[in-house]
């Protein structure tokens, strides 16, 4: 796992999200260097071969979609069908791919822009400017998520 707060924050929250479900925790660690993408896909294939074998992965990083996807035709499963897959990426490439991944953005343009916008309003000192800022995210559901009628 990387040393930064951002995927500590998402395990913290699927932890809690279990724990609220009763559901089992699957998590699985990868070094972000020197070899950040055979290790990420070494990640996933030990979480495939969990049993049970998770019904979806979802990757937090934007190339995490294809390294889930390597690895599930690795493993000789086929997404959707044998596994649900979605990534957090702003990449367009993921409606290419086969099948088209779900993604969610979580809008680093609009992230940045209020970023901005703030702090102009504090070096011009502003009074009255909302700090309050919000970016929505963006689900964007594609085949990967979708299981077909059996």
């Amino acid at each position: 796992m990387h040393d930064d707060a951002y995927p500590h924050l998402i395990v913290d929250a699927y932890r809690s999200w279990c724990e609220e479900h009763a559901a089992p925790v699957l998590v699985e660690e990868f070094a972000s260097l020197p070899d950040y993408f055979t290790t990420e896909q070494d990640a996933v294939s030990r979480l495939l071969r969990h049993d049970p074998r998770p019904d979806a992965v979802i990757g937090v990083y934007s190339d995490s979609g294809h390294n889930i996807l390597a690895a599930a035709r690795q493993h000789g499963l086929r997404v959707p069908r044998d596994l649900l897959v979605g990534c957090i990426s702003e990449d367009p490439d993921y409606a290419t791919t086969t099948p088209p991944l779900t993604t969610v953005t979580l809008r680093p343009d609009q992230v940045g822009a209020e970023a901005v916008d703030l702090l102009i309003a504090v070096i011009n000192a502003r009074s009255g400017v909302d700090r309050r800022r919000r970016a929505e995210p963006i689900l964007t559901p594609r085949r990967s998520t979708r299981r077909p009628v059996r």
